[in-house]
C-alpha cells in the first residue's frame, strides 16, 4: 500500500469514527428531550389557593380539600432555598400569593397557622443565611455584590492575593528539563566537525535546580547539571560516552531593596511597585472580610427584626381597623333604623356620612389586609438599625418576612407572630454607650484594618527608593567521567586513567538602580495621599457613629415616652367613645352622631398610634445594640470557623505560662479572691490544662475589668446596659462559615511571616 493510499485510509476511518459520534450525542439529544416533556407532561395542576374574605375578615384558603382552621405549633419542614442549583426547587412556584381575590367566596376556609416568636424567626434566619439578604433587589440586579458566608474563605483563597498565594511565594521551587538528543550533521570544515566532516552524536542533557526564598528575602539555589556526550570527534579525551557534570550551589542576599522580614511580609518577594502581596496584607484583606462579614450578618438579623415587627403591626393593625369598621357598621345600621322610625338626629346626612365612614375602614381593612407595595422598615432608611414605618398589609408584610428568612415565599401555612413588644423602661448610662460604640463596631474596626493596610503599602512604597542591590556567593563542583558522576575517565591516547574533578567559586554583587527613582517617588507620595485618606474616612466613621448612637439613645428617650403618651391617649378615647355609645345617652336628648363617627376615627387612630408606639419602643431598643455594635451579642450569636476550639482543645504550655505570668503579676487580693473560687491553685500541666479556662473567665468577670489575661482587641469589649428581654431569648448560637485554611509549610517558624504580628495583634 503507497503513502497515499495509506493517508486516505486514515481519513475514511476518522471520517467514520466522527460520523458514529455524532449519532450517538443525537440519540442523547433526543432523549434527553423526551425525558424533559414527559416530566414536563407530569407537572400537577395548581390548586385552588388562599383567598382571604372581606365578611369576617378572616384569612384562609379556598378549596375542597382545605382543613378546618387549626393552629400548628409543630416544626415546619421547611424546604430551604435549594443548594443544588435547580431551578424552582424549594420555592413553591406552584403555589399561588394570598392575595384579596375571591373575598366573597362562600366556600373560602382558612389556611393553617404558623406560630413563630421572634427567636425561632432569628434561628430559621441563620440556618438560611448562606445569602445575607436584604431588602433591596440588589440581588436581581447586581447578584455579584450580594454578601454571603463565603467571603472570606474567597478572600483567604484568592489565587492571586489571598494567605495562601502570598505564603507560596516563599515555596520551595524546583525545575528539571532532561533532553535527549541524536544528531547527524555533514560538515564542509573539518574544524568544525572536531576533527570529522561527518558529525555524528548522541547527546543527554539535564538540569535540575531547587530554589528556595526566606522571610528575610535570603535565596538559597542548588544546581545540578548532566551532560553526557558520544560523538565522531578525533579530538576527544575519553574514547566511550563522557558524562560532564557539575553540583552548584548559590546563595543571594539583598541588601537594600528587599532585604527584611518587614518588607517580605508586606510586600512579597517579587513585589513591584504598586503591586504588594505580602502575607501581612493579604490577611489584613482576610481581616476585611470577616468584618464585613459580621457587618453583613448584622444587618441581616436587624432587617429580620424589622420584619417581623412589621408583620406583628400589621395583624394589630387589622384587628384594629376590624374593629372600627364593625364598629361604624353597627353605628350606620342603628342611624338607618332610626331613619325608618323617623327619629330626630338620624336624618339623610347623618346617614350618608355614618355609610361613608363604615366604607372608609373597610378600604382600610382591605389595605391592612393585603397590603401596599411600599418600602417597610429596612436598615439605613433614616436610622441605622431602621426606623419604623408601618404601612404594610399582612400579606405583604408575611411575604416580606418569608423572603428575609429564606424560605417559601408562598405556603399553605401562614406565619402569625406569636411574640409582643418589650414596653420595659430602657436606661443606659450615656458613658457606657458611646464608649461600646466607639470600640464595638465593626464598621470602625474594619476601616482601622484599612487604615493600617495603607500604613504598610506606604513602608513597602518608602522601600522601593532604594536601590537593588544583591549579595551573591556560589560554589560549584565539577567532574568528567566516563559513567555519570564519575571522577575519571580513560585517556584515548595512552589508556592511562585521568582524574577529571574540580572546585570552583565565585561571588560578588549585583546592582539594578533606576537613576531619578522617579516612578518610586510617585509611589511613595501616592501611597501618602492614600494613607491620609484612609485616617480622614477613620475620624469621619467615628463622628457617624457618634452621630447614629446619639440618635438611638434619643429614640429610646421619646419612644419610652410616647408611649405613655399614647396610652393615656388611648385610654381617653376609648372612655369618650363608651360614653357617646350607651344608649342612655342617646335616649336622653337630640343625640348628634357626628360627634359618635368622630369618636370613631379618633379611637382608631389613638388605637394605631399606641400600637406604633410600641413597636417603635421595642425597635428603638434593637437599634440602640445596632449602633453600639453589640446586636450580635444581645441575640446571643456569634462568628465561629469550622475548626473553632471547643472546651476539649488542647491549650498550649506556652499560653498556661503566659496565663501564669499574668496571675503572678495580679496584686495580692485579686489572687485571694481568685483562689477562693478554686481556679489558682494547681500543681501539674493536666491540671491547668483544665483550669485555665476557669481562671480566664474568672479574671475576666472579676470586679476589675480593667484587668485581664490577654489584652482582648477592642471589639472583645461587653456591652453595658444590656437590657434583658421578657421572653427567653436565644440560646447560645453560633453561624458556622466555611474554614480558613492557611498552609505554612515549608516557612522556618523564626522568619515565618504566618507567625508575624498581624492587625489582630495591634492595639
Amino acid at each position: 500500500m503507497s503513502s497515499r493510499q495509506g493517508n486516505i485510509a486514515i481519513a475514511g476511518v476518522m471520517i467514520l469514527v466522527a460520523a458514529v459520534g455524532c449519532a450517538r450525542n443525537a440519540g442523547l439529544v433526543t432523549h434527553s428531550l423526551d425525558s424533559f416533556l414527559q416530566a414536563y407532561q407530569t407537572l400537577p395542576l395548581q390548586e385552588p389557593e388562599a383567598i382571604p374574605s372581606a365578611n369576617g375578615l378572616n384569612i384562609g384558603t379556598v378549596g375542597a380539600d382545605s382543613p378546618e382552621f387549626a393552629t400548628s405549633s409543630e416544626s415546619p419542614s421547611e424546604p430551604f432555598l435549594s443548594d443544588e442549583g435547580g431551578h424552582g426547587k424549594g420555592i413553591a412556584i406552584n403555589r399561588e400569593p394570598r392575595s384579596v381575590k375571591g373575598a366573597d367566596s362562600e366556600d373560602w376556609q382558612p389556611p393553617l397557622a404558623r406560630n413563630m416568636a421572634i427567636d425561632e424567626a432569628i434561628q430559621i434566619a441563620l440556618k438560611n443565611s448562606t445569602v445575607l439578604r436584604d431588602f433591596g433587589a440588589r440581588v436581581v440586579e447586581a447578584p455579584g455584590v450580594s454578601k454571603t458566608i463565603y467571603g472570606p474563605s474567597i478572600r483567604a483563597n484568592n489565587a492571586a492575593d489571598g494567605v495562601n498565594a502570598a505564603l507560596s511565594a516563599f515555596d520551595a521551587q524546583l525545575s528539571s528539563d532532561f533532553l535527549f538528543e541524536d544528531n547527524h550533521q555533514l560538515l564542509n570544515n573539518r574544524i568544525l566537525g572536531l576533527g570529522a566532516n561527518d558529525f555524528r552524536q548522541t547527546l543527554y542533557r539535564s538540569k535540575t535546580s531547587l530554589s528556595k526564598k526566606t522571610a528575610a528575602g535570603t535565596e538559597f539555589i542548588l544546581r545540578n547539571n548532566v551532560t553526557g556526550d558520544r560523538n565522531s570527534s578525533t579530538s576527544n579525551l575519553a574514547r566511550a560516552r563522557a558524562w560532564n557534570w557539575e553540583l552548584e550551589t548559590e546563595i543571594r542576599q539583598p541588601l537594600l531593596l528587599g532585604r527584611g522580614v518587614e518588607f517580605n511580609q508586606i510586600a512579597g518577594p517579587d513585589a513591584t511597585l504598586g503591586g504588594y502581596k505580602g502575607v501581612r496584607l493579604a490577611r489584613l484583606n482576610v481581616d476585611v472580610s470577616v468584618s464585613e462579614l459580621q457587618v453583613g450578618l448584622r444587618d441581616y438579623l436587624s432587617n429580620v427584626q424589622n420584619a417581623y415587627w412589621d408583620l406583628y403591626f400589621a395583624y394589630e393593625n387589622l384587628a384594629i381597623k376590624r374593629e372600627a369598621r364593625d364598629r361604624s357598621r353597627d353605628t350606620a345600621m342603628k342611624l338607618i333604623r332610626r331613619k325608618e322610625e323617623k327619629i330626630r338626629g338620624a336624618e339623610i346626612d347623618k346617614v350618608a356620612r355614618a355609610e361613608e365612614q363604615y366604607f372608609l375602614f373597610e378600604e382600610e381593612v382591605q389595605n391592612a389586609l393585603a397590603g401596599k407595595l411600599l418600602l417597610g422598615t429596612r436598615n439605613f432608611n433614616g436610622s441605622g438599625g431602621g426606623t419604623f414605618q408601618g404601612m404594610g398589609g399582612v400579606y405583604a408584610c408575611e411575604r416580606r418576612l418569608r423572603m428575609i428568612l429564606g424560605i417559601k415565599i408562598n405556603d399553605e401555612k401562614l406565619i402569625y407572630t406569636s411574640t409582643k413588644p418589650s414596653v420595659a423602661p430602657i436606661s443606659h448610662a450615656w458613658a457606657d454607650v458611646v464608649s461600646n460604640a466607639l470600640t464595638r463596631r465593626t464598621e470602625l474596626r474594619t476601616q482601622q484594618l484599612r487604615v493600617e493596610k495603607k500604613r504598610l503599602e506606604l513602608i513597602a512604597s518608602k522601600a522601593f527608593a532604594k536601590p537593588r542591590l544583591d549579595a551573591i556567593g556560589a560554589y560549584r563542583y565539577r567532574g568528567l567521567g566516563d559513567r555519570i558522576y564519575g571522577t575519571r575517565v580513560i585517556s584515548a591516547e595512552d589508556g592511562e586513567a585521568v582524574y577529571t574533578p574540580t572546585h570552583e567559586w565565585w561571588g560578588g554583587l549585583s546592582l539594578a538602580y533606576p537613576v531619578g527613582q522617579r516612578q518610586a517617588h510617585s509611589a511613595i507620595r501616592g501611597a501618602q495621599l492614600e494613607f491620609a485618606r484612609a485616617q480622614a474616612l477613620l475620624v469621619e466613621v467615628e463622628r457617624r457613629i457618634v452621630l447614629g448612637v446619639s440618635n438611638a439613645r434619643a429614640e429610646c428617650d421619646r419612644a419610652q415616652k410616647i408611649v405613655g403618651l399614647a396610652n393615656k391617649r388611648c385610654a381617653a378615647a376609648k372612655l369618650q367613645y363608651a360614653t357617646l355609645q350607651a344608649d342612655e345617652v342617646q335616649d336622653a336628648r337630640d343625640f348628634d352622631y357626628n360627634g359618635l363617627l368622630d369618636s370613631q376615627q379618633r379611637l382608631s387612630q389613638a388605637e394605631s398610634s399606641f400600637l406604633r408606639a410600641r413597636v417603635q419602643h421595642e425597635l428603638a431598643l434593637k437599634n440602640l445594640h445596632f449602633e453600639q455594635g453589640t446586636l450580635l451579642d444581645f441575640l446571643n450569636i456569634h462568628l465561629a470557623s469550622e475548626s473553632w476550639p471547643t472546651s476539649t482543645t488542647k491549650i498550649p504550655q506556652q499560653k498556661i505560662a503566659q496565663v501564669q505570668r499574668h496571675l503572678k503579676a495580679l496584686p495580692e487580693m485579686i489572687r485571694a479572691r481568685l483562689g477562693k473560687s478554686g481556679v489558682v491553685h494547681s500543681s501539674t500541666a493536666e491540671t491547668e490544662q483544665q483550669k485555665l479556662p476557669q481562671i480566664l473567665d474568672a479574671v475576666e468577670n472579676s470586679d476589675f475589668p480593667e484587668l485581664s489575661v490577654v489584652p482582648p482587641p477592642k471589639s472583645e469589649a461587653r456591652p453595658s446596659g444590656r437590657q434583658e428581654p421578657q421572653e427567653t431569648f436565644l440560646e447560645n448560637s453560633v453561624l458556622v462559615v466555611p474554614d480558613l485554611e492557611f498552609s505554612d509549610a515549608g516557612i522556618d517558624s523564626g522568619n515565618d511571616p504566618a507567625h508575624s504580628k498581624t492587625s489582630s495583634d495591634m492595639p
